[in-house]
């Protein structure tokens, strides 16, 4: 396995339904094709992945990216290259300017904790400082999700639909009953389920004649 790092420079595929997608990321001045199930990222974020490099017979060098970890946009350059990347609806490049010009390092906090304070940037009315406060809170849950799950061993893949089924509620199935998962997820057997299990410091205890979860916390 190796590690890139790097901004996401644009996207050029992504499948809605599987979050299967192409894109192409810019490592130290370089630009280099990524490839994996990437839902919840969007053009101007910072990741640092691990994968393998792959020669495909049409598309040439690419990198399939196995895990990754978002990290937080390092200067106010990279906020407005985020903000005006389109990953939140409502904020193009100009405006995403004027909002990292008004609140500059604090930007993020603001938008998160005090959204608010967004109607004072022209062109934001209070409506619309709310929308994007939603989405930002939104983008954050689901990162939040996703780098949960994969502390558990759970592909990327598998943690899309772990999370559109469950939302909020998958922390405390993945750390009480992750085999709740095997009747209602498509893809995660016992197998999967015992290793999560495992994982949480939760024993399943097998007999002939029935199953008992004992919980090691």
């Amino acid at each position: 396995m190796e590690k890139i790092s790097g901004y996401i420079d644009h996207i050029i595929f992504r499948n809605e339904d599987n979050g299967y997608t192409v894109m192409v990321m810019i490592c130290d001045g370089e630009e280099v094709t990524c490839v994996g199930t990437l839902q919840y990222i969007n053009e101007g974020e910072l990741i640092e992945a691990e994968g393998t490099y792959t020669q495909h017979s049409t598309y040439g060098t690419q990198f399939k990216i196995s895990s990754f970890e978002l990290k937080a946009p390092e200067d106010e350059l990279a906020m407005e290259r985020y903000l005006g990347s389109g990953a939140i609806k409502g904020i193009g490049s100009a405006l995403a300017a004027r909002i990292v010009r008004r609140f500059k390092a604090d930007t993020f906090r603001i938008m998160e904790e005090e959204p608010e304070r967004l109607a004072e940037i022209k062109g934001i009315s209070e409506k619309k400082a709310r929308e994007i406060a939603q989405q930002m809170e939104e983008k954050r849950d689901a990162r939040k999700a996703m780098i949960f799950l994969q502390k558990y061993g759970i592909s990327s893949a598998l943690s899309v639909k772990i999370y559109n089924q469950y939302g909020e509620r998958l922390y405390r199935i993945i750390e009480e009953n992750p085999y709740q998962m095997t009747d209602e997820i498509q893809g995660v057997g016992f197998k999967i389920a015992d290793e999560i299990a495992e994982k949480a410091g939760i024993i399943r205890i097998r007999t002939s004649v029935y199953e008992v979860v004992c919980f090691m916390h």
